[in-house]
């Protein structure tokens, strides 16, 4: 398990989907969305945005890292 992974554990999320596509966590309020082919993150709740914690961007953030977009 990553660092990414384990710290969006501790903060109650799940990897849910991992494809060529895509990498989805889900949580209790939201979902955290990677998609691979372009590069984008989409966080949300159903069909609306929702915002996220300075504790979920650093592990966004260090998932970025592990994939190499930053």
């Amino acid at each position: 398990m990553s660092k990414a992974d384990e710290m969006l554990e501790e903060l109650g999320y799940k990897n849910v989907r991992q494809t060529e596509y895509w990498i989805v966590y889900k949580g209790k309020e939201k979902d955290i969305d990677f998609s691979l082919r372009y590069k984008t993150i989409e966080v949300e709740n159903g069909m609306e945005s929702k915002n996220i914690t300075m504790q979920e961007l650093q592990a966004i953030n260090e998932k970025c890292k592990e994939l190499g977009w930053i």
